[in-house]
């Protein structure tokens, strides 16, 4: 999973905590949002856009889709 952040955003704030569950992290100087970008934590995953309250549903979210990719590999056969 790549995740993009933009560096104001409260998100890139959480960049320990991404990369610890072994997260791709870009972080970009702006990623166009600026009207939202003070108000919601986001981030693209994988080029879709996860926007959330905080900080932490957005991470719970990440962990969560990180491990429905991880299971989907598990989960298919050579």
């Amino acid at each position: 999973m790549i995740i993009e952040i933009c560096a104001s955003n409260e998100m890139a704030k959480c960049l320990a905590e991404l990369e610890a569950q072994q997260i791709d992290v870009i972080i970009y100087p702006c990623l166009d949002r600026c009207e939202s970008c003070l108000l919601y934590a986001y981030v693209y995953a994988n080029g879709e856009l996860i926007e959330r309250s905080c900080t932490q549903a957005v991470l719970d979210e990440l962990v969560q889709i990180k491990a429905n990719e991880d299971q989907m590999f598990v989960d298919e056969e050579w």
